[in-house]
């Protein structure tokens, strides 16, 4: 015994091996501790971004055939941000496991624990309105953002099929002309149009619209609703 001892005694000297001081595994644990919750928070970010868009598509607010609602559906699905979310989800994952302790969980426990975060704090964000504010920044300061990320620009950018979204640029009675978001021009006739609570009919503002579209540029509405979507549009209102 004596004997192996002094061999690693021997080993160490000629190797010059130093110990690992304390303050480097408390370095350690404090960057993957650090990681492990941004991970968490970003993944959040994406989950609530998920729901806000897929809320403000409002594909389950209108009475669709089922063929169409199927083709709204996998439309309004903000593929990116699910994707971006599931990253996230799977690097937290992954750094739980190298947290002090965290071999002692299972694999299945420790990705339920994420996903669970990820989840409710991502629900919490979007109800608190923080999912729309970062969308909108996206939406402001990322030039191809909007047309490639946001389900809307697809979802209401058929005005063959029945979905037509723009903004107001003039009103004359029951009709409201609206530039389209491929940036034609569209006289919207609302004469006999649900216009719902929420929507602002002035000049400025984005509008969506479900109905007919008819020869000369001319859209028979059937719904009129407000372009970021009536649930939190009704929550800015009784704030």
């Amino acid at each position: 015994m004596a004997g192996i001892s002094s061999k690693v005694l021997e080993k160490i000297e000629d190797e010059k091996i130093k110990p690992i001081g304390k303050w480097s595994f408390i370095l350690k644990d404090s960057f993957v501790w650090t990681l492990f919750i941004l991970n968490i928070i970003f993944g959040s970010v994406g989950f609530a971004i998920s729901i806000y868009l897929f809320e403000a598509s409002e594909v389950f607010d209108l009475i669709l055939p089922v063929n169409d609602l199927m083709q709204a559906l996998i439309l309004a699905i903000p593929v990116i941000w699910i994707i971006i979310t599931v990253i996230f989800l799977i690097v937290s994952f992954v750094n739980f496991k190298y947290l002090k302790g965290g071999y002692r969980f299972s694999a299945f426990k420790v990705f339920i624990i994420n996903i669970l975060c990820i989840l409710l704090l991502g629900w919490f964000l979007n109800e608190l309105g923080i999912s729309e504010r970062i969308n909108a920044f996206f939406s402001e300061n990322i030039s191809i953002y909007q047309e490639n990320v946001d389900p809307r620009y697809k979802v209401w950018n058929r005005p063959e099929e029945g979905y037509i979204a723009g903004e107001i640029v003039g009103i004359d009675n029951n009709i409201v002309k609206i530039k389209d978001l491929s940036g034609d021009i569209w006289d919207i006739n609302i004469g006999n149009a649900n216009v719902r609570m929420p929507v602002n009919l002035r000049i400025g503002e984005k509008i969506k619209a479900r109905g007919k579209a008819l020869n000369d540029g001319i859209f028979n509405a059937s719904d009129v609703l407000p372009w970021e979507g009536r649930r939190r549009n009704l929550q800015q209102n009784h704030m």
